[in-house]
């Protein structure tokens, strides 16, 4: 299995993973050109994606899956409570679209979603096998509840949310109180601490990689949010290098190149 993340943030969201036989993309809130640029970075033809995978309505991971769809005949995978509001925001053949409320197979992946506590009308997350390898996706997310615990504990590598400082959060001057509350409950959004907690939990369930994802511009920075991970998890035993690899998706930057090999199939 190969993962690479494309675009992580508030103007737009999408990873891609393949596996020997498929090839999806985990939301698309980024322009057409963009995604084309990135998928043929990778040596991807846009034309042998499977699918899209949806996690929620909101249009940092869905507006630009409408123009992607149309132009490579690409169908779109989404949970069934946000049937209504997807066609009403993404207007393509309804052939394209496929809604699940359980697990489901594209080709030789697994696709587990699992629900989310987000700001959305319904969120969910997606752990992802090719045999034993693993991978999950949880990146809007405003706690980390045993649900969710469970249904990516042992992933090989974990996409997950640390989105804000609460001390950067709160002396933000261009949010007003409402977004700063709506933010930081726990329908909102992940903190750096929230995250580093979660994190503790996914090593003593056998992760080893997670990406710290949907990094705010306005209330975090890729160093304080390294750093507050990694000294709390030091000063729970846990070795950031040792005991658990971090690694960062940031905005427009396309991330690492992740494979995990499965042993099964």
């Amino acid at each position: 299995m190969r993962i690479c993340n494309l675009a992580s943030g508030s103007d737009g969201n999408c990873t891609f993973i393949e596996s020997e036989k498929a090839r999806v993309l985990i939301d698309n809130g980024k322009p057409f050109a963009y995604v084309l640029t990135a998928l043929n970075e990778l040596g991807i033809a846009p034309d042998s994606i499977n699918a899209i995978l949806i996690t929620h309505e909101h249009s940092d991971h869905i507006k630009g899956v409408e123009k992607l769809a149309r132009a490579f005949n690409i169908p779109i995978y989404a949970h069934a409570y946000i049937s209504e509001i997807l066609f009403n925001q993404i207007h393509l053949d309804r052939n394209l679209f496929n809604f699940f409320d359980c697990d489901f197979f594209i080709e030789d992946l697994h696709i587990q979603p699992f629900h989310v506590p987000h700001d959305s009308k319904y969120c969910v997350g997606y752990r992802i096998s090719e045999g034993d390898a693993v991978a999950s996706n949880v990146t809007d997310i405003g706690c980390f509840t045993d649900e969710v615990f469970e249904a990516i504990k042992s992933s090989a590598i974990v996409f997950l949310e640390a989105n804000y400082d609460l001390e950067m959060l709160m002396s933000y001057p261009n949010y007003p109180p409402f977004l700063k509350k709506s933010i930081s409950s726990g329908h909102g959004h992940l903190s750096n601490i929230a995250c580093a907690k979660a994190i503790e939990r996914l090593v003593h369930a056998g992760t080893r990689m997670v990406v710290l994802s949907h990094i705010s511009e306005h209330s975090n920075t890729i160093n304080l949010a390294i750093s507050t991970i990694a000294n709390y998890l030091q000063s729970r035993n846990i070795i950031p290098n040792v005991n658990i690899r971090l690694d960062i998706t940031y905005h427009d930057k396309r991330g690492t190149i992740f494979r995990i090999t499965p042993t099964i199939k």
